[in-house]
């Protein structure tokens, strides 16, 4: 490194936009952090205690719309799985924005491997725009799976989240659990 080339006025400058840039990556960081967290109290349902239903929750307690929450949950899911393709392809992968992993969302950690394999060979490197590109691409050859469907039944909200190899048809699948939960009790019984 040479003598400093930089005015005073600059180096004021590059401080003020360096301190912009620190509270851009913090905040996309308590963004994840913010996901993780509601995805937990979502998962264990935490909110039961104040609310009857994860949707009047997150309105009340957030002011936050149920897409918006699961939006968020999404995203920190995301990010943990890159994390993960990280240290194990031993590839540097940036902290996407939000809406630039949105398209990774329900990949599983293989295809987000690839995903990350395929960015890295491009030109740019690892970027947001490369890994959304790869991201698009695999999106597309990928089987629909049917959105999860969840019952509100007297005692309990029953959910039915569907694989690749599942109709998307929630009656099939409630008809199958209930056999089965039905077989279990027998044998349970006997």
């Amino acid at each position: 490194m040479g003598k400093a080339t930089l005015t005073e006025a600059e180096r004021v400058q590059l401080q003020r936009l360096e301190a912009a840039v620190e509270a851009g990556v913090t905040a996309t960081l308590t963004v994840i952090e913010a996901g993780k967290s509601l995805a937990t109290i979502r998962t264990r349902q935490l909110y039961r205690d104040t609310a009857a239903s994860w949707d009047d929750y997150v309105q009340s307690r957030f002011k936050i719309t149920k897409r918006r929450a699961d939006q968020l949950c999404a995203f920190a899911g995301v990010q943990d799985a890159f994390d993960a393709v990280s240290k194990e392809m031993g590839t540097m992968v940036p902290i996407l924005s939000e809406r630039a992993a949105r398209p990774l969302v329900g990949m599983d950690a293989d295809t987000i491997k690839a995903v990350v394999a395929e960015a890295s060979e491009s030109p740019e490197g690892v970027t947001a725009g490369t890994i959304t590109k790869a991201a698009r691409r695999r999106k597309a050859k990928a089987a629909k799976v049917a959105r999860p469907r969840r019952f509100k039944v007297a005692g309990a909200i029953v959910s039915v989240t569907f694989n690749k190899k599942g109709s998307g048809s929630a009656i099939e699948a409630l008809t199958a659990a209930l056999r089965q939960a039905e077989a279990e009790a027998q044998a349970d019984a006997a």
